[in-house]
């Protein structure tokens, strides 16, 4: 799949148009159920044209007025983060938890939904990995060890909870938001006012988020933080979910990616690509799909290898060939999530932001310009079978250094994010995420 092209994120965002505001998409009524992988259901728009009001204050500080809207980087801010939760990713999840303080050190209102990037695949049986699709959740790490989901391949990972929390359960209060004015205990992370919704005495909230943000190692190895991303954030538009709410016009949005693997959201209608129409596998004679499929399902790259001018994202259609059609490519085009987060940028009030920040496979230095993302086919054959190219960045591992740490190219996650001003992606080939954690409550 890797033929001539030249790379633009302008270009390959542009002609996205065409069609109503995926706002309009939504629904209101109730839905299917949250595992039905295709929610969210299409309906009627709400069309009520209630203004909204400002955002939820705690039920503890009722009265006291919230934080609205004011110049940049004062006004609140609702953070998305959308976690891999596979085999490869225990000592990031530890690493992300660690450092969590550099967010809650913020002196604006914080609102912390998370999610993880498994929204289910046919090499991904349900009842293993049992895809979250988007649904938040703020369950203590404790209890997803004692369930079994700090284990892969029969290997022990439960350190990567232990190591940062020592609570289970988190008692979440009941609060409420602008849409539902009732109290009622909601599936995020609230500090309004400087009084948070932890209800467990003694918990704060930096505790509870390093208990909260470890997912585990049981997800599908075919991860797709964008299309996660896109169910959650219509789940929090949706009245049918606990979600709802989550989205503040007066805030910033910050949606936050930690992931060392390319996207592969892909279309239902053609998940034959992971089964037997083997067009994009790296090696038709392997007996099942690896994630090189994700790699080359979604990108073109530039030149014949083994080093590439460029991979930018592109759509295929089931027979190989390029396609114009979104419905006909095999992974959603990446239009379909710039859509959405163009359309909420629409809807915010006093100067909020919509952002998209990805701890990711770009070297270290990338997010300030001092190094480059290079495209070049791995050299072990056996590993570029797997994943369909290099690694984007490398941390070596003192440990046992046949073993560094790599992460791959995550292209398509590049250019939903150069939609929406400058690139926000850092390393995830490093020992320490504190800059990129402070980076997201920054203006």
């Amino acid at each position: 799949m890797r033929t001539t092209v030249t790379w633009s994120v302008a270009l390959a965002l542009a002609g996205c148009g065409g069609k109503g505001s995926i706002l309009d998409e939504l629904t209101v009524s109730a839905g299917p159920p949250t595992n039905d992988p295709s929610y969210p259901p299409s309906g009627e728009p709400d069309d009520s044209g209630d203004e909204p009001t400002s955002g939820s204050t705690m039920g503890s500080t009722t009265g006291d007025e919230p934080t609205t809207s004011g110049p940049s980087g004062t006004n609140p801010i609702d953070v998305l983060f959308v976690i891999d939760n596979t085999g490869s990713m225990a000592d990031e999840q530890a690493l992300l938890a660690k450092n969590i303080a550099a967010l809650v050190n913020t002196e604006r209102d914080l609102r912390v939904g998370i999610t993880t990037t498994d929204v289910g695949n046919p090499r991904c049986p349900a009842a293993l990995t049992t895809p979250e699709r988007g649904a938040m959740a703020t369950g203590s790490c404790i209890t997803a060890v004692a369930e079994g989901d700090f284990s892969f391949n029969m290997e022990d990972f439960s350190y990567a909870c232990s190591d940062v929390c020592e609570i289970a359960p988190v008692e979440i209060a009941p609060t409420p938001t602008s849409e539902e004015p009732e109290p009622e205990v909601r599936p995020w992370f609230e500090r309004t006012g400087g009084v948070s919704n932890i209800a467990s005495e003694g918990v704060s909230l930096v505790q509870a988020l390093q208990c909260a943000l470890p997912r585990g190692v049981a997800g599908c190895g075919f991860e797709s933080p964008l299309e996660s991303m896109r169910l959650a954030l219509l789940r929090a538009m949706d009245a049918s979910t606990p979600e709802y709410g989550f989205l503040r016009p007066e805030a910033d949005l910050v949606v936050v990616i930690v992931t060392d693997e390319v996207d592969c959201s892909y279309n239902p209608a053609f998940d034959d690509i992971f089964t037997t129409n083997k067009i994009f596998w790296e090696d038709p004679d392997r007996p099942d799909a690896t994630s090189a499929v994700c790699f080359n399902a979604g990108v073109k790259c530039e030149g014949p290898g083994p080093t590439y001018a460029a991979c930018p994202a592109a759509d295929w259609g089931s027979d190989g060939a390029p396609t114009d059609d979104p419905d006909a490519a095999v992974l959603w085009p990446v239009s379909r999530y710039a859509e959405l987060l163009a359309d909420i940028q629409a809807s915010k009030t006093g100067g909020a932001r919509v952002r998209m920040l990805a701890i990711a496979g770009v070297p270290v230095g990338f997010e300030t310009g001092d190094s480059s993302l290079v495209f070049e086919d791995d050299p072990d054959p056996e590993t570029n079978d797997l994943f369909g190219i290099g690694p984007g960045c490398v941390l070596p591992n003192p440990n046992d250094p046949e073993y560094p740490q790599t992460a791959r190219p995550p292209v398509r996650m590049l250019e939903v994010g150069a939609s929406l001003g400058p690139l926000e992606f850092h390393s995830i080939c490093q020992d320490d995420f504190t800059a990129a954690i402070a980076k997201i409550a920054q203006p």
